[in-house]
């Protein structure tokens, strides 16, 4: 052999060995799918359960640094179905392995972890004390930081993610964790000053996270420019990993309208690059409500779910959706999967109470929120307050004050509780208690709209007319738009004579909410105070065509048509109103009136007896029969 031909040898022996191996992975990753079966392969993201519009903190699914060998044959089992993120099958190996090795502070460091990425926090967290407890070290600090940050203990939070960075300063995910949570609380520049050198150091992947962080820090305070610029280099650092383009997109999605068609923008690339992603498609479907299109965004959530049936957010998002189009059916089968997913997720029972309160169950109703707060051990503000709600409407008004008031112990700042406690209180007629609610609600929070809404309707109805004005003002200032408070400041103007401002409130209602049927009966009514029936008729019948079931337009309306000597249009009105309210008196009096206009003694009679016989105390129906008995019969006539 010459020594070109050795040569050339040399060089084919690595291609071949490499050609080689190349084929004995091909053969052994078949293999191994041929003993998986059809079980899907599934991509981790972090914390999908994030509702999207927030960006997410490091999961830290791995466990930092080299791991010690496994303790037993279960935990190596449950590692490595756990790095495939085969959470079913991993967190019983870890309960087992615990079991037989319960001092292993690994295990528990670890089973905490992967609760933490399976988007348990509520189980992850007694693992993660108990890990903390046997051997602190800054990764499990860290973890327990996150999961009680998802489980709303922020203070906890706090002082897990502070004992984390002493023990660790240099650490990025930390310090984005940290950061993330000063952010939320509002520390704005602290959180920017830890972020800024995690963002500048470390690994690229590392540097897009930090950056990520950085740049919903800057969106928070405002800074949209620098925001952008943060995102850019993110992406720029990582531009494969869908998880960035997530965070991005989920930083954006917590603006306003604007930044939430930057969000699609981002997720429209996320989904070229991960198109089998649930949760691409989950933050998708957030970006589409957002923008308006709730077709699309049940696409997209449904997209979410056929890839991963067990996408709690995805699921969450379509029985909002399925609420809001009042499909209760879709809404029921939603929560009832929920909570056979997760029974032991206090949300998805009060999701399910949810459903059948809207659905006119109450009883169903009831037990749900009942499940949901056991599961939360007595702990869940919101289930209290919508418990006292439905109580209050099925007439139990002990059961609904207690309910708020456990609410309000829960969460002694909690306005939605106190403006209902105020309305009840209100309801009852002690104006003086609800008032001092309203005012509470609005003296802890200033800009709490729906305090200061109650507060100026309570001042209206008890003309207080001045104070009103002022209070609903402060509430069209912490909420600008708000259709309720200008429609009360309609109100209120009528009340006070100044009909001009009346119907500028009106139509400033109607230019956001031309279908708001309230507003149109309201305009009605100030139009007939200025003396103009004829566009007032034209408001009621729009109100009536917006919501057949409008009583008081379809009342107005007849009553105009009486009025203008239109008699026959008239009847035809009140009839159809007593085809909606057969019981309604004074349309079945306007009848007796017209029976009486036509000469029709017998008739007007008739009715006007029915009336006094069901109504005795009613003071417009003894003149009426009076006026029926003076009518000479048609016969005679």
């Amino acid at each position: 052999m010459s020594p070109g031909d050795r040569l050339a040898l040399d060089r084919l022996w690595p291609m071949l060995l490499g050609l080689a191996a190349l084929v004995a992975g091909a053969l052994a990753l078949e293999a191994w799918a041929g003993r998986r079966g059809n079980e899907p392969l599934r991509i981790a993201v972090a914390d999908e359960a994030v509702p999207a519009g927030d960006d997410e903190e490091p999961s830290g699914d791995a466990p930092d640094g080299p791991e010690a060998p496994p303790v037993s044959e279960a935990h190596a089992r449950a590692r490595t179905a756990a790095r495939r993120a085969l959470y079913a099958d991993a967190i019983p190996l870890y309960e087992q392995a615990l079991r037989d090795r319960p001092d292993a502070p690994a295990l528990e460091a670890e089973l905490g972890a992967w609760l933490l990425a399976a988007g348990q926090p509520e189980r992850a967290l007694p693992h993660l004390a108990r890990a903390d407890q046997l051997h602190p070290e800054p990764a499990t600090a860290l973890r327990l930081g996150l999961a009680r940050a998802r489980l709303g203990d922020r203070d906890g939070a706090e002082r897990d993610l502070r004992r984390a960075l002493a023990q660790r300063p240099s650490s990025g995910a930390v310090r984005i964790a940290l950061g993330t949570l000063l952010r939320r609380r509002g520390a704005i520049a602290e959180a920017v000053a830890l972020l800024e050198p995690a963002a500048a150091a470390g690994s690229n992947e590392e540097r897009a996270r930090a950056l990520v962080a950085l740049g919903a820090a800057h969106l928070a305070a405002g800074r949209r420019a620098e925001a952008g610029r943060a995102f850019e280099q993110a992406v720029l650092y990582a531009p494969a990993r869908v998880e960035i383009r997530l965070g991005v997109a989920r930083a954006w999605l917590g603006g306003d309208a604007g930044d939430a068609e930057r969000a699609l923008s981002v997720l429209a690339r996320a989904a070229d690059l991960a198109p089998d992603v649930p949760a691409v498609h989950a933050a998708l479907g957030r970006a589409r409500e957002r923008t308006g299109d709730d077709a699309g965004a049940a696409e997209a959530y449904e997209r979410a779910l056929r890839l991963d049936p067990s996408n709690r957010y995805a699921r969450r998002r379509v029985l909002r959706l399925a609420l809001a189009a009042r499909d209760f059916a879709r809404a029921r089968h939603e929560a009832d999967r929920l909570v056979a997913d997760g029974p032991e997720v206090a949300e998805h029972h009060f999701l399910a109470a949810l459903v059948a309160d809207r659905d006119g169950r109450p009883a169903d109703a009831r037990r749900a929120y009942r499940r949901a707060i056991e599961v939360a051990k007595g702990e869940y503000p919101e289930a209290w307050l919508n418990l006292g709600v439905l109580e209050k409407g099925e007439g139990d008004l002990a059961a609904a004050r207690a309910a708020y008031q456990r609410a309000l112990e829960l969460r002694p700042g909690y306005g939605a509780a106190l403006v209902n406690l105020g309305k009840l209180e209100e309801a009852a007629g002690d104006a003086s208690a609800a008032e001092a609610a309203y005012r509470r609600a609005v003296e802890l929070d200033p800009r709490h709209a729906p305090g200061w809404l109650a507060l100026g309707q309570l001042q209206s109805d008890a003309r207080r007319l001045d104070e009103a004005v002022a209070s609903l003002r402060r509430a069209l200032e912490a909420r600008p738009g708000y259709d309720a408070a200008e429609l009360s400041l309609g109100v209120t103007a009528a009340r006070a004579g100044r009909t001009t401002e009346a119907i500028a409130a009106y139509r400033r209602v109607l230019a956001r909410s031309p279908r708001s049927a309230t507003a149109w009966y309201d305009l009605g009514l100030a139009l007939l105070d200025a003396g103009d029936p004829r566009q007032a008729g034209d408001a009621f019948r729009q109100a009536a065509s917006i919501d057949p079931d409008h009583v008081p337009s379809r009342r107005r309306t007849a009553e105009l048509e009486l009025a203008s000597g239109r008699v026959a249009e008239a009847r035809a009105r009140f009839e159809e109103l007593l085809d909606l309210v057969p019981g309604d008196v004074p349309a079945r009096a306007a009848l007796a009136e017209i029976a009486a206009r036509e000469g029709d003694r017998a008739g007007c009679e008739a009715r006007a007896r029915a009336l006094l016989a069901e109504a005795p105390k009613d003071a417009a129906v003894a003149p009426l029969l009076a006026r029926c008995t003076t009518l000479a019969p048609r016969a005679a006539r």
